[in-house]
């Protein structure tokens, strides 16, 4: 961000928080402002307010925090990000262009991108601090921020200062925190109105200028597929069923199609070709012929025509899925049976203006159209089905105890298991049975496995994305739900069984992702299995970054997900079939965050192979796709990043050479490094007794589980323990202390542990992508901590002995670990490489620092036992306030 951005930054930041001092003054509480100035200077302390005061501060406060995001927000709009070395902007067709640079044929270009799926999967994990109506007041600020900056004229400047002004006041008086538990239903609604408001615009852009950008023999494809979570993911969580599911697919269906007869009233004010001047083929005429359309004035307008047939078709579609009726619809033409039917109209369409006018005639809203028909059918988002492998094993045990079969599932070895299983996909009986009296859960795994099957008959076979199967730890856990599936016509058993729904295991923790390259040997090596991966073969796994961290610490999880995708990826090559890797990424650090180019473009070697699914989770969904701006450079990067990834290595350039060099020089080492740092996480985290103590009385953790901000429980089981304590919250409360332990411990005493010296990691960041990236996003996680005001939190500890011990251990790591990066980076700053993000959390850390001393203050009231609401509420704004200010709290 150069200076003058930043000066817009400090100005437009200075303009939002006059017109909250005016809103504060306008509503009647200007008393407070005084006291809040006291706060920020340090010069007054929470006791000072009344209960009514704290509330209104923190509120404040907050939305202070958040109009200081909003105006980076907007400077980021304007930002360029380029490739490494470059001034060139990281997009799609800046990276075609790097290629034919390279010397990549047109031939190798085209079946790269024709091999491409870029997949974003969107999920509701309850990092999401902010109510819908939230993000849409934030939404409008940006908005009318983004106009200011762009006109240069006095009224208009004007206008607009009235309009933030009002938007502002709108915020403020916005209900900021929820008074109950979110839904799953309202998850669902969150994440489309980001689709609808920003995504599926991006999209259409997109889509325009990559056919305008990249020359292409043939057409282009369809890069982008994008996923969902919400409403299929029902790994722990009590409120995702069949319900959920049928929910989700009536309202992103109902989106989509909304979205389609927008776009063909687009064309429809277009498309006035007369067939008197312009001849059309008769394919168009015989769709002109069936239309309903006896306006005069359209007599000679075919293509217009043929638009009304197609809209009367998709009306009857509308009516057909949802079971609503549409004005459009008629008896006489009827409903798409597919979307494919659909795309095969539009196709008409095109094909008759390149007949007859060429390609430039088809325009950027046909194509487009088109292009997202073919990616989002009826459906929109391919839903991803989840649960876990326990569940699994309890449902199948029961499905074989009350079958012909009387198998106790249970009680057999792995190879008995794999051996009973294999025979049920290779027979085709179902083990269900009508009359059975099954359990409430295996009742509920039918339920929704018979919604899946619905689904794929209403929407096809692209609406579900996949199986995803949680805490996968050996074979068996990757064909029970291919036999749960079985039992619902979703998958054909046989000699050679085929399913309609990809299983996708999950390896979560150190120990999974250690074992998974001998699990998947074992998997691809069954023979009746094969047919299963469709044709061509391709199997998905899914690295869980997330409980990877959680178990083994930042460098154990990242250097172990690294050496999987490898392990895995050779696997996989050995038994001739492609890997599609699911990467299960957060938003912070802990969680497996950071740049999603650089992270992709530091995968090991042939991992990506044209094909990534991405988790984008909770309030990244806001920051990455919350306008179309950020939504469009978002896609563009990802697919730039897979594209680029994905080129053929005929002969292998530096960059290959460079990196294979590295990992091979440096890879022992690190083995070392990830068992050192594993070793130092986990005689803190786990083998410490003081441990589990220190963590829930220094963070937010308790008050953190009581807040409304997700649908899903804050625990897989009812244990208080740190391994089934999901790793969201881990993170969160984290983070909210300021101690962000998860994102750097471990590495410097694993460091020290085999006595590293500086020049060999100064040489491993120089010579290799992977450690550059591994060290830039520690030192994210080091920049955002702040020890001063972890001390705080550390005071509140109920052992105050332990607890200093412990966070004495926890400050040293964080005090040395700071010091070796900036010697790694010959730096005097952290994040030297990286000025725009320093800049910015340079710029939050007075308003942090404050909302932290007096989060901390009204932790201590409530636990003393102060139960008043507006205590609790003005507590629950802070953690608001210090997760819009930190951005990518979990």
């Amino acid at each position: 961000m150069t200076d003058a951005m930043i000066d817009h930054v400090k100005q437009n930041t200075a303009m939002l928080e006059g017109f909250l001092t005016d809103a504060v003054n306008s509503f009647g509480r200007g008393t407070v402002l005084s006291k809040i100035e006291a706060l920020r200077a340090d010069n007054a302390d929470v006791d000072d307010l009344s209960e009514s005061e704290a509330a209104h501060a923190a509120r404040v406060l907050t939305c202070l925090s958040t109009l200081t995001v909003l105006s980076e927000d907007v400077a980021n709009l304007k930002r360029v990000e380029t490739f490494p070395g470059t001034q060139e902007a990281i997009t799609l067709a800046n990276a075609v262009q790097q290629a034919r640079a390279k010397g990549h044929s047109q031939a190798e270009i085209e079946e790269t991108l024709n091999g491409i799926l870029a997949s974003p999967v969107f999920t509701a994990h309850p990092t999401e601090m902010r109510r819908a109506s939230v993000v849409e007041r934030e939404y409008d600020i940006t908005q009318f921020l983004s106009a200011y900056e762009r006109t240069t004229r006095a009224s208009e400047r004007k206008a607009l200062e009235e309009d933030l002004f009002r938007a502002v006041a709108l915020l403020f008086n916005t209900r900021l925190n929820r008074p109950e538990r979110i839904t799953v239903a309202d998850e669902i609604q969150n994440s489309l109105g980001a689709v609808r408001r920003a995504i599926l615009p991006a999209l259409v852009e997109l889509y325009g200028d990559w056919n305008r950008e990249i020359e292409l023999e043939g057409e282009l494809p369809n890069v982008l597929k994008l996923g969902s979570w919400i409403g299929g993911d029902r790994d722990g969580h009590p409120h995702v069923d069949d319900t959920t599911m049928n929910y989700a697919f009536h309202n992103q269906a109902k989106l989509v199609l909304d979205f389609y007869f927008q776009q063909l009233d687009k064309l429809d004010i277009e498309l006035t070709l007369s067939e008197e001047l312009a001849p059309v083929t008769d394919a168009l005429l015989e769709l002109a012929r069936k239309s309903s359309d006896t306006n005069v004035h359209r007599v000679d307008e075919p293509y217009r025509r043929a638009l009304t047939f197609i809209k009367t078709r998709l009306a009857s579609t509308w009516q057909a899925i949802l079971k609503l009726p549409h004005p459009l619809a008629s008896p006489l033409a009827g409903a798409y049976e597919t979307s494919e039917n659909f795309v095969r109209d539009l196709l008409i369409i095109r094909d008759s203006l390149i007949e007859y006018g060429g390609k430039r005639l088809v325009g950027r809203t046909l194509k487009s159209t088109i292009q997202i028909a073919r990616s989002c059918g009826f459906h929109l988002l391919s839903l991803d089905m989840r649960q876990n492998s326990a569940v699994h094993e309890r449902v199948i045990a029961e499905l074989f105890a009350q079958s012909s079969e009387l198998l106790d599932y249970s009680s057999l070895s792995e190879n008995e298991r794999v051996s009973a299983l294999v025979a049920e996909l290779t027979n085709d009986r179902l083990l269900r049975w009508p009359f059975a009296k099954y359990s409430d859960e295996t009742r509920r795994e039918l339920r929704i496995i018979d919604a899946a099957a619905e689904v794929i008959r209403t929407f096809g076979p692209d609406a579900i994305g996949a199986y995803v199967v949680s805490m996968a730890k050996s074979v068996s856990d990757i064909l029970e739900p291919l036999v749960l599936l079985k039992q619902a016509g979703l998958v054909y058993g046989g000699p050679s069984p085929h399913t309609m729904i990809r299983v996708s295991p999950l390896f979560e923790t150190i120990e999974d992702l250690e074992a998974a390259p001998d699990i998947m040997k074992r998997w691809l090596g069954l023979p009746a299995m094969r047919s299963l991966m469709g044709r061509p073969a391709v199997q998905e796994v899914m690295l869980g970054y997330s409980d990877s961290n959680k178990d083994g610490g930042y460098t154990a999880s990242r250097w172990s997900l690294h050496k999987a995708s490898s392990a895995i990826k050779a696997v996989c090559n050995q038994k001739g079939v492609a890997l599609r890797l699911f990467h299960g990424r957060g938003g912070s650090v802990g969680r497996g965050g950071g740049p999603s180019f650089n992270a992709i473009m530091a995968q090991p070697e042939g991992t990506v192979g044209g094909q990534i699914r991405v988790t984008e989770q909770g309030e990244m969904i806001a920051r990455k796709f919350g306008n179309k701006t950020t939504a469009g450079k978002t896609l563009d990067s990802f697919s730039a990043a897979v594209f680029l990834a994905s080129l053929p290595v005929k002969e292998r350039d530096a960059h290959h050479i460079k990196e294979s060099e590295a990992e091979a020089k440096y890879g022992p080492l690190m083995n070392q490094l990830c068992k050192a740092s594993f070793d130092a996480y986990r005689a803190l985290v786990y083998d410490d007794p003081h441990f589990l103590d220190f963590f829930r009385s220094v963070t937010p953790i308790s008050e953190i589980s009581d807040l409304k901000i997700g649908s899903r429980p804050a625990s897989r089981t009812k244990s208080g323990k740190i391994e089934d304590l999901r790793a969201i919250p881990w993170v969160f409360s984290w983070s909210q202390s300021r101690m962000v332990l998860p994102g750097f411990y471990g590495f410097n005493a694993a460091v020290k542990a085999l006595g590293v010296d500086d020049q060999t990691l100064i040489d491993m960041c120089n010579e290799w992508d992977f450690f550059e990236v591994f060290l830039a996003n520690m030192e994210m996680a080091l920049a955002k901590s702040d020890m001063e005001m972890a001390s705080l939190y550390a005071g509140m500890a109920s052992d105050p002995v332990e607890a200093q011990r412990i966070f004495a251990t926890i400050r040293q790591e964080h005090e040395e670990m700071t010091a070796l990066a900036k010697r790694i980076r010959k730096a005097g700053t952290l994040l030297s490489t990286h000025e725009q993000l320093r800049g910015s959390i340079e710029r939050s850390h007075a308003l942090l620092q404050t909302l932290n001393r007096m989060q901390v203050k009204l932790l201590k009231k409530r636990r003393e036992g102060n139960k008043h609401k507006l205590v609790k509420l003005a507590m629950q704004l802070t953690v608001n306030g210090i997760a819009s200010a930190l951005r990518n709290t979990g």
